[in-house]
């Protein structure tokens, strides 16, 4: 999977994050192509069709199998240690691109990314 077909976000509050991917649901977006991680795994994605993981190296062999560049995967993991969640997506460059608008639609680059969510990653090709 390339790099530039996968998006990152990240979320301070569970609900915010939960509202996303229903969001993402809702536009059609495969929740199969959709991985939440949360450090005590507890997430309403699973509900969702979401993969949920718990764990900091899941988090790091999945981010790998979605593109992410490394030295990205060491940020996402200084934002998993410290519990903010983390919602992925990958597909194709119309689906990221879809999953971007939804996302972006909901919190304007903005806002506080301390306060709700931010989108670190979203390359396109």
């Amino acid at each position: 999977m390339s790099a530039h077909n996968s998006l990152v976000a990240t979320y301070a509050k569970r609900h915010v994050a939960e509202a996303d991917i229903a969001k993402l649901r809702h536009a059609g977006f495969d929740p199969r192509k959709l991985f939440v991680a949360a450090r005590d795994g507890r997430v309403k994605g699973e509900d969702a069709g979401a993969t949920v993981i718990g764990e900091l190296g899941a988090l790091d062999e999945t981010l790998y199998r979605f593109g992410v560049p490394k030295p990205d995967v060491l940020d996402y993991e200084a934002e998993f240690k410290i519990d903010r969640l983390l919602l992925a997506a990958h597909g194709s460059a119309d689906e990221i691109a879809q999953a971007k608008r939804i996302i972006d639609a909901a919190h304007p680059e903005s806002w506080d990314a301390s306060v709700s969510c931010a989108v670190y990653y979203g390359c396109l090709d």
